[in-house]
């Protein structure tokens, strides 16, 4: 009996236990099933149609002065004064004294020079006279004996007239060169220009090639621009024929900017280099902007600075029937995603005739009245329906 009720009772109740289970699932009720339907995505877009459009190529490069001068001594001295504006920064007309050097040597040497002119005009005149003097006593002498010739070639002072005259021709010379050192006492500007570095100063001694200034022009300035072979083929540049800076006429009308500021100098693109950069393969081309600082004109503008960096817009060719889309819309592999009649969305690979930092121009891949999603999606999958919140009939670039 206790055998019984320790080992035969649990198992009975475990028996009864397990069989209603199994009863219960095999007649339990199938669960129903419900179809998830795929979320459908709201995004923009817009209907793409071909257009001509006339870009513009973007490059960047450096302000760099068109000339730029080392200011040297050429006559020694101690320097006696200096202009206020001899100053890095200070502006000079051309013509203006920058700095004296001390006279009095050179004025000295001057005297000095014009005194051996006149010794070498009075000796030349001396031996003129003494050479007529012989001339006529030998035509006396021949007068009374026909036949008597000339002893030599040297005969009526030659030698001494023409030593006279190559001392004359010395001293002339002398003076020159002391009067071009008395006028090079004062070192004047050679052009309209700005003080960059300033070298000497009031009191110093200068021997003949001690560096006084490093000044440049500031007629006008140029920018050095590095333009890759696609954007070479996308510009009408001015050719070998024509890279003379004096012809307006050749040349090519950009703006130039700074990034962040609202400023846009006119300029020009005048020339090229005429031969690729060996390590960049880059063609450099030269835009010309003038009057930078105002100076020349004497109007109240923003300068555009040496060693500015600054972005050039450069109008390049016109591209024919291209669609315009904004450059994010590309993707890698030149794909995007355009919206079919049954609202879904579609990868489409594309040709890209030029593509700058705002806009891609495809050439092939769309077809007029094709809509192009704006919205971006994360990691879409081909097929996926989509709802149009807004479409715009036309994209504007």
């Amino acid at each position: 009996m206790n055998y019984w009720v320790k080992f035969g009772i649990p198992a009975l109740v475990l028996l009864v236990a397990v069989s209603l289970a199994w009863i219960m699932t095999i007649n339990r009720p199938m669960a129903s099933q419900t179809p998830v339907e795929q979320p459908t995505l709201l995004v923009n877009s817009f209907v793409v149609q071909p257009q001509d459009v006339a870009i513009k190529i973007s490059v960047s490069g450096t302000v760099e002065p068109h000339t730029q001068t080392t200011l040297i001594a050429e006559v020694a001295g101690r320097i006696i004064e200096v202009s206020a504006g001899f100053q890095n920064g200070g502006f000079f007309r051309r013509g203006d004294v920058l700095l004296r050097i001390d006279p009095r040597n050179h004025r000295a040497e001057l005297k000095r020079a014009e005194a051996a002119l006149v010794r070498a005009r009075t000796q030349l005149a001396q031996e003129e006279s003494l050479a007529k003097y012989e001339r006529g006593d030998f035509e006396k002498l021949k007068s009374v004996d026909p036949g008597i010739a000339v002893s030599s070639e040297l005969s009526f002072r030659k030698a001494q007239v023409t030593r006279a005259v190559a001392d004359l021709v010395a001293a002339e010379a002398q003076l020159i060169r002391a009067k071009g050192d008395m006028e090079r006492t004062e070192v004047r500007m050679p052009y309209d220009g700005l003080i960059r570095d300033k070298r000497a100063d009031l009191g110093q001694y200068l021997n003949p090639g001690s560096p006084l200034a490093v000044i440049f022009a500031v007629d006008f300035v140029e920018v050095r621009l590095p333009l890759s072979p696609p954007q070479v083929k996308k510009i009408a540049l001015p050719g070998p024929h024509n890279n003379a800076v004096d012809s307006p006429d050749r040349s090519i009308s950009v703006e130039v900017s700074i990034a962040d500021e609202d400023n846009i100098w006119p300029a020009q693109l005048v020339r090229t280099e005429g031969v690729l950069d060996a390590k960049a393969r880059t063609l450099i081309a030269i835009a010309r902007v003038e009057d930078p600082y105002g100076l020349i004109a004497g109007t109240e503008v923003q300068p555009l600075r040496i060693g500015t960096f600054v972005d050039v817009a450069i109008p390049g060719i016109v591209l024919s029937n291209v669609y315009s889309v904004e450059r994010h819309m590309l993707k890698p592999g030149n794909r995007i995603w355009v919206i079919d009649d049954e609202q879904r969305i579609r990868g489409r690979t594309v040709e890209v005739a030029y593509a700058d930092a705002r806009f891609a121009y495809i050439s092939k891949g769309l077809n007029p009245g094709d809509r192009v999603c704006i919205t971006p999606i994360e990691n879409p999958l081909p097929g996926t329906r989509v709802r149009v919140v807004e479409q715009e009939q036309r994209h504007e670039s």
